[in-house]
């Protein structure tokens, strides 16, 4: 195995799905993937020769990104950029990277993309990921789509990803949100402008003033709210949230 060789791949296919992630849109990601399999073939072969020989080369292999993206951050001193990073890295491993890697044909190909994770998050545990397939991005990125601004609000208050809050509404998008008449529509539509409205929050100069204002108007109202068995309230003040967010960040 060339290692060197190996990791200066793996590490440049990151870099090109990155540029992807940064234009995600569920009606070019099919393309899109297509696309890269066909570019990465050989690479994606290559990995595949070497996961399938010896657990100890796919333990090695697959911490060469989750390290050299943990060696990027190290060196940004600047906290807002580090998240900015972060968030970045983490959109691109789970949309784009590490689908494309479960692409691989092979028994040893769970083992492997999990192994990426695991290694991704005790680098990062501040920034952890889930694990994710390109039939879980198809199907609508089910999980953790209607708490993606939620997320970045309760990193900025140094809320944890288990958080009370974050815990409370996960529950409640997956128990009353998705069952709602066309909850799962909505869901969907969320992740799509989510992503670039936190970004675009992000690279502001007062997004820790924006974070604490759409917690005091509308997160902790709505916890409130689903607290009281006001569901469907909670349901149309998170929606003018994001509609709001929408037109301020996306169209003015």
């Amino acid at each position: 195995m060339d290692q060197k060789n190996l990791q200066a791949n793996m590490i440049s296919l990151f870099q090109e799905t990155g540029k992807y992630a940064q234009k995600f849109h569920k009606k070019t990601y099919e393309s899109d993937m297509e696309t890269l399999k066909e570019r990465y073939s050989n690479l994606l072969d290559e990995i595949k020769g070497i996961i399938e020989e010896s657990d100890d080369d796919m333990e090695e292999i697959a911490a060469y990104v989750p390290d050299y993206v943990a060696e990027q951050l190290s060196n940004i001193s600047s906290k807002r950029k580090k998240d900015i990073a972060c968030l970045d890295n983490n959109m691109n491993m789970v949309s784009y990277y590490v689908p494309l890697m479960g692409e691989i044909i092979s028994v040893k190909t769970k083992p492997f993309t999990e192994k990426m994770v695991e290694i991704w998050n005790k680098n990062m545990p501040e920034y952890k990921i889930g694990h994710s397939t390109r039939e879980h991005i198809q199907g609508g990125f089910k999980k953790g789509l209607f708490c993606y601004i939620t997320t970045a609000v309760c990193r900025s208050l140094n809320k944890t990803d288990d958080c009370y809050e974050l815990t409370l509404l996960r529950d409640y998008r997956d128990h009353y949100l998705m069952n709602s008449e066309n909850g799962e529509e909505l869901v969907k539509e969320y992740y799509n402008i989510a992503p670039t409205i936190v970004k675009r929050i992000d690279t502001g100069d007062n997004s820790a003033e924006v974070y604490a204002r759409i917690w005091q108007d509308y997160l902790n109202p709505c916890i409130h709210l689903i607290e009281e068995e006001k569901k469907e309230e909670c349901r149309e003040l998170y929606s003018d949230m994001v509609r709001k967010l929408e037109k301020k960040y996306l169209y003015s």
